[in-house]
């Protein structure tokens, strides 16, 4: 039954199909072929199971929060932050794209959002100062891959509710990889533009020039301090972090920075909604195509298979990332996490591995997705903003991909990358 089921998956999804939809007509179609009378009702019964959920409110107030963010000047006001701390590097406009992205991380936990958002004010810049339009794009649609790693992050939100895992735990374990991975970025925008000549950009560094953006930018780079110290202190839950994330970029918009009117919050409002729309009808499409599989007993079946293979739990990650690696190419990570966790979490108790070092992991290879071809979506942002061929794209993304894949591994096999910082905290 499993193998018609992804078959005509991926026919869904070669067509174009919408992948909450793919999904649907793939589980429906599998519970026609089960071997067991199941009544349609499960489908509406799934998909209300799948979003009845207090955390996962969290999500709408972090896109709303998002969304005041660039309605008003935040935005702008972090990357001018950056721009003091490292523009006067070389490469220094790739070098900005990089450390803005890493500040927006801590705010929307949307790869999408903060591509459009770094994209929109960087790429053109770029342009203009003689950068390579696949680099510029391509580094603007790398460091995207940040926000789901930094906390806030949406898919770890998702893995938390289907793991059942501290969203709390999760959160703190990114950020140090985060950093990592902003670095490594940083790391080869160095190189490249010193191969290929591209100039620093702003002078030596000045520290009146950065106490004046940290001055005015101090309201925006709080957020993700307040978020984080109030989930880590029990001040407030994950959700109600995300509500209070939403009113306090409201507040700093409309009252201290005075540039987010009322005018614009239908908008907000609206564009937050479609977004979170979206996310949850795939997260209840999964859950459905995952319960199936479920109850098809495929979880226990894959376990016994790797388990035969090996028993070592270094190649057990392994195998488990490559999996994951092509399930991102083609689904969305919330999609990706919530079929995937129920399949692997069996495996990863018996091998002894933390959920929540195995979330990270998940979350950090599944980030990859977003810049890998064929349904990589900040590709497909990036090439809309830089007006560039997706096959010269895909040229100058590849190796960024390589790079994120050395990452990925480094995260994976040196696991106090990621569990050092909730250790020191406690649960």
């Amino acid at each position: 039954m499993v193998l018609p089921v992804i078959f005509l998956l991926f026919v869904c999804m070669g067509i174009g199909v919408p992948i909450a939809i793919s999904l649907s007509l793939a589980a429906i179609g599998g519970i026609g072929l089960s071997s067991v009378p199941i009544p349609l009702t499960v489908v509406a019964q799934r998909f209300f199971t799948a979003v009845d959920s207090f955390p996962l409110l969290a999500i709408p107030f972090f896109m709303l929060a998002g969304e005041l963010m660039m309605a008003g000047s935040m935005a702008q006001r972090i990357t001018n932050v950056a721009f003091a701390c490292v523009g006067w590097l070389k490469g220094g406009l790739a070098q900005v794209s990089t450390l803005a992205s890493m500040f927006f991380a801590g705010i929307s936990g949307s790869g999408a959002a903060d591509t459009a958002a770094v994209g929109k004010m960087m790429i053109p810049v770029m342009e203009k100062k003689g950068y390579d339009k696949a680099f510029a794009a391509s580094t603007v649609a790398t460091a995207g891959t940040i926000a789901v790693v930094i906390p806030p992050s949406i898919p770890m939100i998702v893995y938390g509710v289907t793991a059942g895992v501290s969203i709390g735990a999760l959160f703190t374990a990114g950020i140090i990889p985060g950093i990592l991975i902003g670095l490594s970025i940083m790391g080869m925008n160095y190189f490249t533009a010193k191969k290929r000549g591209y100039d620093r950009q702003g002078g030596a560094f000045e520290l009146t020039t950065l106490r004046k953006a940290l001055k005015e930018g101090v309201w925006a780079l709080l957020l993700p301090v307040i978020i984080i110290v109030g989930i880590r202190s029990g001040v407030f839950t994950p959700t109600e972090s995300a509500a209070i994330a939403a009113a306090y970029a409201l507040f700093v918009g409309m009252f201290v920075y005075r540039d987010v009117k009322w005018k614009q919050l239908p908008d907000a409002l609206m564009s937050a909604g479609i977004t979170t729309a979206m996310i949850v009808f795939i997260i209840a499409a999964a859950n459905l195509f995952g319960w199936l599989l479920t109850a098809e007993q495929i979880p226990g079946q894959l376990a016994a298979l790797i388990m035969g293979v090996t028993t070592n739990k270094y190649v057990i990650l392994l195998l488990i990332n490559i999996i994951l690696f092509i399930a991102g190419c083609f689904l969305n990570a919330s999609a990706a996490i919530t079929i995937l966790t129920p399949l692997f979490l069996p495996l990863i108790k018996t091998a002894g591995i933390d959920p929540v070092f195995f979330g990270l992991v998940m979350v950090v290879n599944l980030a990859l997705g977003l810049i890998t071809p064929p349904v990589g979506l900040d590709l497909f942002i990036v090439q809309g903003i830089a007006n560039i061929s997706l096959e010269h794209l895909i040229r100058g993304i590849f190796p960024f991909i390589v790079l994120l894949v050395a990452d990925l591994l480094l995260i994976t096999y040196v696991p106090q990358i990621s569990m050092w910082l909730p250790g020191l905290l406690g649960p």
